[in-house]
């Protein structure tokens, strides 16, 4: 069978799953459930998780994101599930991207954020056209937190407000961290009662999140090292939108995207946990019954 038909099989096979599919093929992922530290991306970062979190790292998160997303467009390193405490039901997934040393003095040229907004939301309509059969719909409300950088920290935070279409609301928080060769995707997915602003919720997340020795921003060597084509002002607007931003030139755009960004990532917290909370639970029982 040729790889086209295949994965197209692989896909509506997936897209037509019902519920107690989707719980299977979830209750078969290797969750890490202990609390400690964890080695991702060919030990280029660590994650260092708490009794709260359930972990699954490379392949597993990957596969975590096809059930949740119904499609394979999104890869993640790892990807962590809060079982309880007061962040319960929230997410978070890591992508590290290796596109080169990011400069820091294209952010104001390229950062439109009214302009963005407007193509998150369409871009976010197109999405919806290619969610498999079973997938809410979802829709962009307006910025939770507007795009910004943090030059200190090395880091750029921005979050979106959105709601499914069964109107559950939703908040997604990124933010990049910035290393050597590239930058960290970090992804929180929670309520907006959660949620005050994209440096609050994700700075926990980005405290027991680190680079390897030798991959931090710090670590870059002029000269010697890879330099991205674009800064991270058109890195940022690509991200968010999809689409390359206008000031970052054709070239350097195409050299600095020639990976493919899936750029609307939205996990309904209410609409996946349904599914998810039923394993922890049943596996709960069991633990009582046993003892």
């Amino acid at each position: 069978m040729k790889i086209l038909p295949l994965i197209f099989a692989i896909f509506v096979a997936q897209a037509n799953a019902n519920p107690e599919e989707r719980i299977s093929k979830l209750q078969s992922l290797n969750w890490k459930q202990e609390p400690t530290t964890y080695s991702i991306a060919a030990d280029k970062a660590t994650v260092t998780t708490t009794e709260n979190d359930f972990l699954v790292i490379g392949e597993e998160a990957s596969e975590y994101m096809f059930i949740m997303q119904g499609h394979k467009n999104y890869k993640p390193d790892a990807a962590i599930l809060r079982v309880q405490g007061p962040e319960v039901d929230s997410q978070v997934i890591y992508t590290i991207n290796k596109v080169g040393y990011l400069t820091q003095d294209d952010w104001g040229e390229n950062i439109d954020k009214d302009k963005m907004l407007e193509e998150i939301i369409e871009g976010t309509i197109e999405t919806n056209k290619q969610r498999g059969e079973g997938y809410l719909d979802l829709f962009v409300d307006s910025w939770a937190q507007e795009p910004f950088l943090d030059e200190e920290n090395n880091t750029v935070y921005w979050a979106i407000a959105g709601h499914d279409a069964d109107n559950s609301k939703f908040i997604n928080a990124k933010a990049l961290k910035l290393g050597r060769e590239g930058y960290t995707e970090i992804l929180w997915i929670g309520s907006p009662e959660q949620f005050t602003n994209s440096k609050v919720a994700l700075e926990p997340i980005l405290a027991n999140y680190d680079y390897s020795e030798g991959f931090q921003y710090a670590d870059y060597i002029p000269g010697q090292d890879s330099v991205a084509a674009a800064g991270v002002g058109a890195l940022v607007y690509k991200l968010a939108t999809g689409k390359a931003a206008a000031k970052a030139g054709m070239l350097a755009a195409a050299a600095i995207f020639a990976k493919k960004f899936w750029f609307i990532i939205f996990l309904p917290f209410v609409y996946g946990w349904k599914w998810i909370k039923k394993k922890f639970s049943k596996g709960s029982e069991l633990k009582d019954k046993e003892t």
